[in-house]
């Protein structure tokens, strides 16, 4: 093992299974560290006296579905290094992808999904969202998780988002976008407007007087109810929204931010087959 000594301000030691010979480099940090050896059995970077297993996850992701979220928060983190995103076909006439994805990573065929380094595949976007933010906020990248004070509404609002707005979006956007007038459930679509209302009150109230979710901070409820709001800005031309000025601005906000533009810039929904964002 190889390292020169101004190398190592950053980190206190680096442990490799190794033999000789060159093996390669790791960059922890902007730093670059170089490795010698004949394998590499395991790399261990021992932080603030801290060992933490350099990560190898695979996030499944399809635009505009809701991946996003999980997308927009890796982007946020800038741990594009520890989580791939892999993009894959599912929908359509391109749906290439969907038997392998069944059978190997989501046996319902939808997305997002997480696989981890020891296999366990996480289906849900609230879940892989939580997960990474616990993970990799703060060690890897910035803090996106709130005080401790705003930790309630901090999973409140993650859990409301998928849990109520997500079943109201999805009707909505298919009756309203790639459903013709006169084959629409008309008696659903009413159904739908009206929760919706209610929900945006709700999160109108929530954010009167914050700039975000959680406050004054970002944070990855930010990702997750944020990209509820961009989901009802792109239904029947942004519509739903008018009447929420608040609403409104906190998309503003959002697509201001440099990880925001990278996930969803230039890019418009498109029909899914068989199923919704």
């Amino acid at each position: 093992l190889a390292i020169p000594p101004l190398m190592m301000s950053s980190c206190s030691s680096l442990l490799v299974g190794i033999g000789a010979g060159v093996l390669g480099t790791l960059t922890i940090g902007g730093v670059i560290y170089y490795i010698r050896g004949r394998t590499k059995k395991e790399i261990l970077v021992l932080q603030d006296e801290e060992t933490v297993r350099v990560r190898q996850l695979k996030l499944f992701h399809s635009f505009p579905f809701r991946s996003c979220r999980c997308a927009w928060l890796i982007n946020e983190l800038g741990i594009q290094k520890w989580v791939e995103i892999i993009p894959v076909s599912l929908h359509g006439p391109d749906a290439k992808d969907l038997p392998k994805y069944k059978k190997e990573v989501h046996p319902h065929g939808t997305i997002p999904a997480l696989v981890l380094e020891d296999g366990t595949t996480l289906l849900e976007s609230a879940a892989i969202c939580l997960y990474i933010a616990h993970e990799f906020s703060g060690k890897y990248g910035p803090d996106l998780l709130p005080s401790e004070d705003n930790m309630a509404e901090f999973y409140d609002k993650i859990v409301y988002a998928t849990s109520t707005i997500d079943h109201i979006l999805e009707p909505l956007y298919m009756q309203l976008t790639h459903t013709s007038e006169d084959e629409r459930d008309q008696g659903l679509v009413t159904n739908k407007m009206r929760q919706f209302k209610v929900v945006a009150t709700v999160l109108s109230d929530h954010l009167k007087d914050k700039l975000y979710i959680c406050g004054k901070k970002f944070t990855a409820a930010d990702c997750v109810v944020g990209y509820n709001i961009w989901w009802a800005s792109v239904i029947k031309q942004g519509e739903l929204l008018q009447e929420y000025p608040i609403l409104l601005s906190y998309l503003q906000r959002l697509k201001e931010r440099p990880s925001f533009e990278q996930t969803f810039q230039g890019k418009r929904p498109v029909k899914p087959s068989g199923g919704s964002l």
